[in-house]
């Protein structure tokens, strides 16, 4: 879609050498794309993924249509013409070339379409559902794109006095708009969520490191031997790189200060961040097996004999 502002098209044109051979470039590499997206898609949802003969009948497929393509842009006159902007001009070999795209584009739509409703299903996240739902849906846009572009084309080429407007025109502009979006939301959304998910625990990893720094600049003052972190300005707790594990050590030195220590004393908001600190801690599996309960008074064990 970004070629298709005359300003983009002729400077990439240009460089191609000119005669139109942006045009055909978009072609074939929308055609690599809707392979490649297709053999994607089908290998999230099959189980025990893509086989080596599904992989190269994908293959040797893009590989004919681009070829066809390439047979009827290079061997036609054609391409030399403004007709090759106008949406349906009344020639054949238009026509044909068009067509290759719009059956590759109606074949995706129809496969990838199938896959993510089938998988649909067995989906219980609601993330990955709207993102299915999404794709399904830019599917269908897709189909509807190409099944007014063969229908428009056959009228044009059966009759020359043939004008692409009314509900045709509509419907196709509509699909045209909708589709990308979908698709691209579709398949960018759960991406989307897992990088706003990293973002925001990173986040919460630097608020804690600056809130307990203060403590545990106090509890290792009077043993500063017991840390092997290194020591960070304020502004180097906002720049550092992988601030979880700097707040990790720093968690666990303020634990074993407090444990070798009992009787220093921790004000209230003291005590919650670090119980903050500890649960934030826990919440990550690389760390929670080996984190223990700390800054909580402990319960003397009881032995009851009768």
């Amino acid at each position: 879609m970004t070629l298709q502002p005359y300003v983009v098209y002729n400077a990439v044109d240009g460089l191609l050498g000119g005669d139109n051979v942006a045009y055909f470039s978009f072609h074939a590499t929308a055609i690599v794309t809707i392979g490649l997206l297709d053999g994607i898609v089908q290998e999230a949802v099959s189980v025990g993924g893509l086989t080596r003969r599904r992989n190269q009948v994908t293959a040797l497929v893009t590989g004919a249509i681009v070829t066809a393509q390439a047979v009827l842009f290079f061997g036609g006159d054609w391409r030399f013409r403004d007709q090759i902007h106008e949406a349906f001009p009344n020639r054949w070999d238009f026509a044909a070339y068009s067509s290759t795209t719009w059956i590759a584009m109606a074949l995706f739509s129809v496969s990838v379409g199938a896959a993510c409703a089938s998988d649909l299903r067995l989906q219980h996240r609601l993330i990955t559902r709207a993102s299915l739902a999404l794709v399904v849906l830019g599917c269908l846009g897709v189909l509807v794109y190409t099944i007014v572009s063969f229908a428009s084309v056959t009228a044009a080429l059966l009759s020359p006095d043939f004008s692409f407007d009314g509900w045709p025109y509509t419907a196709y502009h509509i699909a045209l708009a909708t589709a990308p979006v979908c698709l691209g939301l579709g398949l960018g959304l759960t991406a989307m969520e897992v990088g706003i998910q990293a973002l925001a625990k990173t986040s919460r990893n630097r608020v804690l490191l600056w809130q307990i720094t203060p403590l545990w600049e106090r509890l290792l003052a009077g043993s500063p031997e017991l840390s092997i972190e290194r020591d960070l300005s304020r502004v180097g707790l906002l720049l550092v790189r992988a601030p979880g594990a700097h707040l990790y050590r720093r968690y666990v030195e303020v634990r074993d200060s407090l444990l070798l220590n009992p009787d220093q004393s921790l004000t209230v908001s003291e005590r919650t961040l670090v119980n903050a600190a500890e649960n934030h801690v826990r919440a990550i599996p690389a760390a929670a097996s080996i984190v223990t309960t700390l800054a909580r008074p402990a319960t003397p064990r009881q032995d009851h004999t009768s």
